[in-house]
C-alpha cells in the first residue's frame, strides 16, 4: 500500500525534496561563505527547508496546471507560460519565502511581517523577473515537464543564495 503511494506521488516528492533541499542549501551556503558564521543557525536553516516544501508544492501545482492549460510547447505558448509564470506565480513565491521564512523565524508580529514585505518583496520580485524570465523559456521549451520544479530549484541553488543574503543583510 505505501509503495503505491510513493509510486503515485513520486512527481510531488521529488518536487518537495528538490525544493526543500536547494532552498535549505542556498540558506546554508549564505551563512558558512557569506556571513561566515562559525555556528550555524538551526532555526533559520529550518525555516528554509519548511518554506522549501510550501514552494515545492506551490510549484507542482502551477506546473501541472499550466502543462495542462496550455499543452504544446510552441514559441507562442512558451512565450504565454513565462508571462502567467511571472506575474501570477513568481509574486506569490516570493510573498511564501518572505512570509514562510519571517514567520519560522520568530518575526510574527503583523508590523514586522508588514516590515519584511516592504523591505524585501519589489527588490527579491525584480530580480526573479530578471533571473526566470530567461531560464523559464528554456524550463517550458526543452525541459520534461517531469522535471521542471527540479530544474527550476536546481538553477535557483545561485538565486536561493542571494535571497538568503539579502534577506537577513540586517542582521
Amino acid at each position: 500500500m505505501t509503495a503505491i503511494f510513493f509510486r503515485r506521488h513520486k512527481q510531488l516528492f521529488i518536487n518537495l525534496i528538490s525544493a526543500s533541499g536547494l532552498l535549505t542549501l542556498g540558506d546554508f551556503c549564505a551563512q558558512f561563505f557569506h556571513e561566515k558564521k562559525t555556528s550555524l543557525d538551526d532555526k533559520r536553516l529550518l525555516a528554509a527547508c519548511l518554506t522549501g516544501t510550501a514552494m515545492g508544492t506551490e510549484g507542482h501545482i502551477w506546473y501541472k496546471f499550466l502543462d495542462r492549460a496550455i499543452v504544446q510547447a510552441t514559441w507562442h505558448n512558451v512565450f504565454k507560460k513565462v508571462v502567467l509564470d511571472q506575474t501570477i506565480a513568481a509574486p506569490i513565491y516570493t510573498m511564501t519565502y518572505i512570509i514562510g521564512t519571517s514567520v519560522l523565524e520568530g518575526r510574527t508580529s503583523s508590523r514586522e511581517l508588514k516590515n519584511d514585505i516592504k523591505a524585501n518583496f519589489l527588490p527579491l520580485y525584480i530580480a526573479d523577473c530578471v533571473i526566470f524570465i530567461p531560464v523559464q523559456i528554456i524550463n517550458f521549451r526543452y525541459i520534461s515537464k517531469y522535471y521542471r520544479v527540479p530544474f527550476m530549484f536546481s538553477i535557483s541553488f545561485v538565486f536561493n543564495y542571494f535571497l538568503s543574503v539579502y534577506k537577513h543583510r540586517r542582521q
